[in-house]
């Protein structure tokens, strides 16, 4: 079973190459190389061969030192995760379910759904209306058992292309990568279901502020900075008629920028003082910023967005959260498309939970761009000389 700590060795891996220090092309993705190999695939493919032979040896050696100033921030955060037998296995042995049509033509409609659910919560806002969340509580348990039982909704929200407003296509990707955490920490349909609705409201303040500092290009000035930093303050208020029945989605809103070391807004929480809603919203909400960019810079495909908030931001975040997300997150969700080291393009079809590069895939398009008649079905994890090179976030 690949466990946590290997997956960090393949990040510090990948951390320590030197091409993967090259900056992200057109599409998020990173450069691939003269030989058409992703270097930080490559780390976690290796790490994943070799982790659990290694494990034997490494358990005989002397003990783990104590961390020192000298070690990195990934060597800082194994050692925080603990001994073996206190870590979770980083994924399951089950396969995916690959999607039908009638699952992706659903989650479709789905998140569609909830952009009018938010489209409506800003223009009630706007116009002084109290926020009503009952047409979210309604449709969030079929919201949270489409995000469980594929990863259509996942596939949909990490797209570089946004349906609405920042302030509604954000609430809506955030909500699905809050839920894909809780899912990786084990929560119950119950406690999932709360977090969702309290991740779909959690930047609501947002609104208050000017179009023009949430787009600007370059580095905030102090003021401009100081306005944002009072959005946790505006969803308190905008929330607060909600606190007799439903006190974690305020709660959650006015923490989501806390961070574990105290450097987060707008009161200076350390961990034990933080709700964990917070905790896993704070997450999901810079998770969402690294894959979509921003107006200054283009965003990180999935691999590379855990990679940054693991390698920057281990101090600010739980141990526990940063690992519900790794357990949950795929690196190549089913449904999503990908360059092979063929230069063909193939879906996914399969997630293989213990070899994650190593998908079944089908085989859409030949080396020179047309496409099959008849999709090719491909298990990499049968095909050691073939290989994905980079996801293919823009296609079809």
């Amino acid at each position: 079973m690949v466990r946590m700590k290997d997956v960090l060795k393949s990040y510090d891996d990948l951390r320590k190459d030197p091409s993967s220090s090259r900056q992200p092309d057109k599409n998020g993705s990173g450069s691939s190389g003269s030989t058409g190999s992703l270097s930080g695939l490559d780390a976690i493919r290796k790490a994943i061969q070799s982790g659990l032979s290694q494990q034997k040896q490494q358990a005989e050696q002397a003990p783990p030192q104590t961390p020192t100033t000298q070690q990195s921030t990934l060597e800082r955060l194994k050692t925080a995760l603990g001994p073996k037998e206190k870590t979770a296995a980083l994924l399951e042995e089950k396969k995916e379910k690959p999607l039908s049509p009638d699952d992706e033509q659903h989650s479709a409609k789905l998140y569609m759904v909830f952009h009018r659910h938010m489209e409506k919560i800003s223009n009630d806002i706007k116009n002084g209306t109290p926020i009503d969340p009952a047409p979210l509580i309604k449709d969030i348990p079929d919201f949270c058992d489409a995000i469980e039982n594929q990863e259509f909704l996942f596939i949909k929200a990490i797209q570089r292309k946004r349906f609405a407003t920042w302030f509604i296509s954000h609430s809506v990707n955030v909500g699905v990568f809050s839920v894909k955490i809780g899912l990786g920490m084990k929560y119950n349909k119950e406690k999932l279901h709360s977090l969702a609705l309290a991740a779909l409201l959690h930047d609501v303040g947002m609104i208050k502020i000017p179009t023009k500092i949430l787009f600007k290009h370059g580095k905030l000035s102090p003021s401009e900075f100081d306005q944002i930093r009072k959005h946790p303050k505006y969803s308190y208020e905008l929330l607060k008629h909600l606190e007799k029945d439903y006190p974690f989605v305020v709660e959650a809103a006015y923490q989501e920028q806390e961070r574990e070391d105290g450097s987060g807004y707008p009161q200076g929480l350390k961990s034990e003082n933080i709700c964990e809603f917070a905790k896993v919203i704070g997450i999901a909400d810079v998770f969402e910023a690294l894959v979509h960019g921003r107006a200054y810079r283009d965003g990180f495909i999935t691999y590379h967005a855990i990679q940054k908030i693991i390698e920057n931001k281990s101090k600010q975040f739980n141990v526990k959260i940063i690992r519900g997300l790794v357990n949950s997150v795929s690196m190549f969700p089913v449904g999503s498309y990908v360059k092979l080291s063929s230069d063909e393009i193939a879906r996914v079809i399969t997630v293989n939970r213990l070899r994650p590069v190593r998908p079944v895939v089908e085989v859409i398009e030949d080396a020179d761009g047309r496409k099959l008649k008849t999709p090719l079905r491909i298990n990499l994890e049968e095909e050691p000389l073939l290989y994905i090179t980079k996801p293919m976030v823009d296609y079809p």
